[in-house]
């Protein structure tokens, strides 16, 4: 029984932390048990693959192939093992080779399969690799460099970098240009221009290249054009630092000795040659290697102590080196008493007089070196193939926590264009993770020696992942992957769950046929039904009754069939029978694969609004009908909407108003300002009132409106609208303004027939009872008798007086029964006045008075031209008339017209000028006089007054005594 525990727990070990695909398939095809791998290698838990058939997952150009593999391994078939291709959860194809065995007894396949897109990675780098290293054998040198088309390095090796103080990662991404002499930057640009249209290498010889430090070596290159080779895809530059040969050029005689010197003891095989591949000198350590004395060596050809494979590359590599270049190979070769040997030789040419003149060189035994370094590169590549084909980000730390390696996968997930880690302490690089749980679980790691798996938040780039790290000798292994969508899809769901839980409006989910999997508990109080009594059913078949519309229920169904998001509103029943009003928003959910799988409907009952909404219409075609103006704010009086009878009355229309205050609009120069205030007060104070005041059309023509304004209150008793009713009440209005124009004018009438009965009963009285008194006297009277002249002489006096009395009276009469139909023209008052002036020039002459005239030549007015001449001849009769014997007299008349078009005009004198307290209101009354010393009937002022108000006119008169007066008049 233990065993068999033991077995169990070994093999769920296994399925659980197998790198591989380890499952169990039944005759028909379907996954009985799979391990947790697939989820790392096809993005699937256990449980989406656990009873679903195999082939649903396998690529469909694979499927026959498949089955043809199962029937053949179940047929007992000793080929076992087979290639096909799956489709992981985000549709990417994934190659697996499977091992399969067929199991009799249990009746079904025991499969392990190994995700092949690793290794297939690892192949193409590899062939990329062998590709570059192939380039390289043919034009390497000291250092060599892929670049892009604009000369940036994409990839730099060679001894002759760190020479000049570089690391290749400070060269990566940098341009070539800058680091080139600007003498030489020409020449390397064009070389550079000319490589692209070109096969063949080009030879880049002698330029300077500036070392870290900023000084400069000299440089020969060669650029071959291998854009086009699918594994280079660059610019390959093989470049040979020839700063030395420069120098020896300069100084090749002074270090002869020294060189000899260096030559002889060189532990290296050394020989010279000439052009002709003849052996000029050779050195103690090629003649021991070769067992040669140098007399048998000297003036012969090098190529007769070569192997006879390796002699040609020794022939062709001379001929380069005498063109100038420095030559830098290795061979393997096979001596006869050596054995097999692996040589680096560098041929340096030696250049005198410009000229080369012999070939130096350098023959190293490397065989041990190069073994080492090949059994160290196999292992490398051997250990990154692994590490690279962890699917799983990954990373290792020695003991000191400094990076030990990172896979590329570890900067894909937290570094998208990161920087190279490796040798960094990592909580240099994290160092706001010290103390927290990335770096107490690591040291829980190390010190227990026990592996930890945890899932943790990185600050640094707000990222969640799954950590699981291994304690070693050496330090840690790392892998984690990013589950930040994961988390927050986790975080999401819970809050919309709760939501949906909580809400208060209803929320049902279907399946893709419309069968009800869930509601919540809004639903349940909304419509009296609960989840079990929902459950399989579609909604409509339980909530739809009599009055639900089935041109709504057509729409609905069309709706949830083109599978779009939509909102509609329906007549719903509850459990209890009552009708109800639903408005619902539904939106289809698809799964990955792109399939309808639910539906979600939030809903929430509008059967209030829906009464509110009909009641409204009712009112809005009321509103919209009536000839009266109606209009709606909100609670900041902004305009919401007009009726037509708004628009009617007032010329504007919703788009003019609408955001809008009314009365911004709608007031103007004739509008009050305090009603104005009045409604604002009303406003703040939310009451209803009525407000009668003078708007303006939007053609600006003033209009009379009587507003009924009303508050709108919500449940909560606060004020979200007013509306405002007016009608047009100008009409009434003028009305009005002519009842009290007549009944002022009736007043007026009223107090001049009073006047005119006194006049009448006390002016007429006296003459004629002198004219009676006299015509009895008369007929007493001889009328030879001195007595009949003299009486007859004054009741001449009394018929005249009679006759200029009645003389006035029918002026006066004239002008008020012209006051309706006076004609009236437009005039120039200075043409007016100036006649009248000109009718009293010889008396003005006279009494020595001067007249100034302060008027615009072109001022006119609307006015009778008699009464115009009227008004001035009496004016300026009166100042003549009562001026000052003091001084000269001076009378000034002034005009002017103002914004609204009305003539303001003064007349004012220096003259005697009269008490107005004494006067009061008696100024302008018929026969009033102020001066008993000066005569006068006391019409004049009377008659001005009249002609004036008779255009329409006004007349203000002040004047102090002994000082002068002054009139206004004011004409419309």
């Amino acid at each position: 029984m233990r065993e068999g525990n033991r077995s169990n727990t070994l093999l769920n070990h296994v399925m659980d932390n197998s790198q591989d695909l380890i499952c169990t398939i039944d005759s028909e095809g379907r996954f009985i048990q799979v391990s947790q791998a697939c989820s790392q290698i096809l993005g699937y838990s256990r449980q989406e693959l656990e009873g679903k058939h195999s082939k649903n997952f396998i690529h469909p150009e694979f499927r026959a192939k498949t089955l043809e593999a199962s029937h053949a391994i179940s047929a007992g078939n000793a080929e076992r093992s087979f290639e096909n291709c799956y489709l992981n959860k985000n549709g990417q194809q994934v190659p697996i080779r499977w091992s399969v065995v067929w199991s009799e007894e249990d009746k079904c396949f025991l499969c392990i399969g190994k995700d092949l897109c690793a290794s297939k990675a690892a192949l193409t780098e590899t062939h990329k690799r062998e590709e570059f290293e192939r380039i390289l054998a043919m034009h390497g040198v000291d250092m060599v460099a892929l670049l892009d088309e604009e000369g940036n390095y994409l990839h730099v090796v060679g001894p002759v970098i760190q020479n000049l103080g570089y690391e290749p990662d400070q060269l990566i991404g940098k341009n070539v240009f800058p680091l080139i002499h600007p003498e030489d930057a020409g020449r390397a640009q064009a070389t550079l221009a000319q490589v692209k249209t070109s096969n063949e290498p080009l030879k880049l010889a002698d330029f300077r290249f500036k070392t870290s430090d900023g000084q400069w070596c000299w440089v020969e290159t060669t650029v071959s054009n291998q854009l086009e080779n699918p594994a280079i895809q660059a610019i390959f530059v093989s470049s040979q630092n020839i700063t030395q040969r420069k120098r020896d050029e300069l100084n090749l005689e002074e270090s002869e000795q020294r060189f000899r010197s260096l030559f002889e003891n060189n532990p290296d095989l050394m020989v010279y040659q000439n052009e002709a591949g003849y052996i000029l000198d050779a050195n103690a350590a090629f003649l021991a290697f070769m067992n040669k004395k140098k007399e048998e060596v000297t003036g012969k050809l090098i190529f007769d102590f070569l192997p006879p494979d390796i002699a040609p590359i020794f022939r062709q590599n001379l001929q380069e080196t005498f063109s100038g270049k420095k030559v830098n190979f290795q061979v393997n070769a096979n001596f006869l008493e050596q054995g097999s040997k692996v040589l680096q030789v560098i041929k340096v040419p030696l250049i005198a007089n410009n000229k080369v003149i012999a070939v130096h060189v350098v023959i190293k035994d490397i065989t041990a070196a190069s073994l080492a370094q090949r059994t160290v590169e196999n292992q490398a590549k051997k250990l990154n193939t692994i590490f690279e084909s962890i699917t799983e980000a990954f990373f290792t730390l020695d003991k000191n926590w400094n990076f030990t390696y990172i896979n590329q996968e570890f900067y894909k997930v937290l570094f998208k264009a990161g920087e190279n880690f490796t040798g960094r302490n990592i909580w240099d690089v994290f160092p706001e993770e010290v103390n927290k749980i990335f770096y107490q679980q690591y040291h829980q790691a190390a010190n227990t020696g026990k592996a930890v798996h945890f899932e943790a938040y990185l600050t640094k780039l707000e990222k969640w992942l799954e950590v699981k790290a291994f304690p070693s000798e050496e330090g840690l292994s790392v892998y984690f992957s990013d589950i930040t969508e994961q988390v927050n899809n986790k975080k999401e769901l819970e809050k919309l769950s709760l939501v949906a839980r909580k809400t208060t409006n209803s929320v049902i989910i279907t399946d893709a046929e419309g069968l009800t999997e869930w509601v919540n508990e809004g639903f349940t109080n909304l419509t009296g039904y609960t989840l079990s009594e929902m459950a399989g059913k579609k909604p409509g078949e339980i909530l739809q009754g009599p009055e639900t519309n089935s041109e709504t229920v057509k729409r609905v169904s069309k709706k949830l069939k083109e599978q779009i998001p939509f909102s509609d509103e329906i007549i719903n029943y509850k459990k209890s029978g009552e009708k109800f009003w639903f408005y619902k928003e539904i939106t289809p959910v698809f799964n990955k694969a792109g399939d309808l799988s639910k539906f979600i409907a939030i809903q929430k009952d509008i059967t209030e609004r829906k009464k509110v909404e009909q009641e409204l219409k009712k009112l809005s075609f009321v509103a919209s009908k009536t000839i009266n103006g109606v209009f709606i704010t909100n609670a900041q009086g902004q305009t919401e909407w007009i009726n037509e009878g708004f628009t009617r009355i007032t010329g504007y229309t919703l788009d003019d108003v609408s955001g809008k205050r009314p009365t911004t609009l709608l007031e103007g120069p004739e509008t009050d300002p305090a009603e104005l205030e009045r409604i604002r007060t009303k406003f703040q104070e939310g009451v209803a009132f009525n407000s009668q005041i003078i708007i303006h059309h939007k053609s600006g023509e003033p209009l009379w409106v009587s507003m009924d304004f009303s508050p709108v209150h919500n449940e909560q008793g606060i004020i979200t609208q007013y509306i405002a009713i007016f009608k047009n009440i100008t009409f009434r209005k003028e009305a009005e303004a002519n009842l009290q124009r007549m009944a002022k004018d009736l007043y007026a009438r009223n107090r001049d027939m009073q006047q005119f009965t006194y006049i009448i009963s006390h002016n007429f009285r006296s003459p004629v009872a002198n004219a009676l008194g006299l015509i009895s006297m008369l007929e007493s009277v001889s009328k030879d008798s001195a007595n009949f002249d003299q009486a007859l002489t004054y009741l001449k006096n009394s018929i005249v007086r009679l006759d200029e009395i009645l003389k006035d009276i029918n002026s006066i009469l004239s002008i008020r029964d012209k006051i309706h139909v006076l004609e009236k023209e437009s005039i120039k008052l200075v043409d007016v006045i100036e006649q009248t002036i000109y009718d009293f020039q010889a008396t003005l002459d006279y009494c020595q008075g001067e007249v100034s005239l302060h008027i615009e030549e072109e001022l006119q007015v609307q006015a009778n031209r008699a009464y115009m001449y009227s008004i001035f001849n009496n004016l300026l009769s009166n100042a003549i008339k009562y001026r000052s014997p003091e001084r000269p007299l001076q009378i000034t008349i002034q005009a002017h017209t103002n914004a609204a078009g009305t003539k303001t005009i003064s007349f004012s004198d220096n003259g005697l000028g009269f008490d107005m307290k004494k006067a009061k209101d008696n100024v302008f009354k018929l026969y009033k006089r102020f001066h008993a010393t000066k005569e006068g009937k006391g019409i004049g002022l009377f008659l001005v007054k009249m002609h004036i108000e008779a255009m329409g006119g006004q007349i203000q008169v002040n004047s102090q005594v002994n000082s002068g007066t002054s009139f206004t008049i004011i004409l419309k």
